[in-house]
């Protein structure tokens, strides 16, 4: 019954397709500098708002964008906010964290001090960090910079250790795959990577040395192009973090399109238990998800 009222919805009572919005943001360590905010309307030449004071090391967005954020190296404390509000204390964590994703209804970081050194699946209600993949051993690969993919299901993590460039991990599997190389600027380091619409974001540590922030289009695939854009720290050198916030939680696959992919990608996340497909965010699946996917899509989303 729920699979043929959500597939009804999706053959008959929407366009083929809708495009929908998200916005990037980021945030410095050091000094607790004002992070920031952008559509990116204008890209590659974007403007960015100004919104709360934090010492960011980590950041990663839910589907309901809510953000999630690790405050500072070597400190194991978690904190949320919502709507851009201050940010909360959540817990402290069991490992030493550095960049955030949000993936498959859970929240992941890359420690560079637990041993292994890797990705790991972080509780937030108790702080427990459960290791999910050496990236480490046998490569040498420091994913400080993090981040998730919906549209394929994929983690990527940015490093300047080992083999130096961007990579798809499969956390699954333990597949990492090098899409590109490092950025084409006088010093490769970023620490702060988020996944929007298929594109990577990437936020270079050296504003000061006149380096942009770059983005790079996944539809490419291997070897294409790094595509700079504005920097909003231009006097800053520093680490810090990035999170795709999306407008949209009905746009399951994250390809910034609403349209019948995301009604399979709804039934499919639904029936097999992913809390992806948790619209109202109570950590249940039910009734009340089916409802808020569908008045969602059908709203088609801002």
């Amino acid at each position: 019954m729920i699979k043929s009222v959500i597939l009804a919805v999706g053959l008959g009572l929407m366009p083929a397709s809708h495009t929908v919005a998200g916005g990037l943001f980021v945030g410095l360590e050091s000094s607790a500098p004002v992070t920031k905010f952008s559509d990116l309307s204008g890209f590659p030449a974007v403007t960015w708002d100004d919104h709360f004071a934090f010492d960011v090391s980590g950041a990663a967005a839910a589907p309901d964008g809510t953000l999630y954020l690790c405050n500072g190296s070597f400190t194991t404390k978690l904190y949320r906010s919502v709507d851009f509000g201050t940010p909360v204390f959540l817990t402290t964590l069991s490992e030493d964290i550095w960049g955030l994703a949000y993936g498959r209804g859970n929240l992941y970081g890359y420690s560079n001090f637990a041993s292994p050194k890797g990705i790991y699946q972080i509780d937030t209600t108790t702080g427990l960090c459960t290791p999910v993949l050496d990236v480490n051993t046998g490569t040498g690969f420091r994913f400080f910079a993090l981040g998730y993919n919906p549209a394929d299901d994929l983690f990527y993590g940015y490093t300047t250790f080992g083999d130096s460039g961007l990579y798809s991990i499969n956390i699954d599997t333990g597949e990492m795959i090098k899409i590109v190389g490092t950025i084409p600027a006088s010093n490769g380091q970023g620490l702060g990577l988020a996944v929007g619409n298929n594109t990577v974001y990437l936020t270079a540590t050296r504003g000061d040395d006149g380096i942009s922030y770059y983005s790079y289009d996944l539809s490419q695939g291997l070897n294409g192009t790094w595509v700079p854009f504005t920097q909003p720290y231009p006097n800053n050198h520093a680490t810090g973090g990035a999170a795709w916030i999306p407008d949209c939680p009905c746009d399951i696959s994250g390809d910034g399109i609403l349209d019948l992919a995301d009604v399979q990608a709804f039934i499919s996340a639904f029936m097999g238990g992913d809390l992806i497909a948790d619209m109202n965010g109570d950590g249940v699946l039910d009734l009340a998800d089916v409802q808020g996917f569908v008045t969602c899509f059908l709203d088609g989303c801002p």
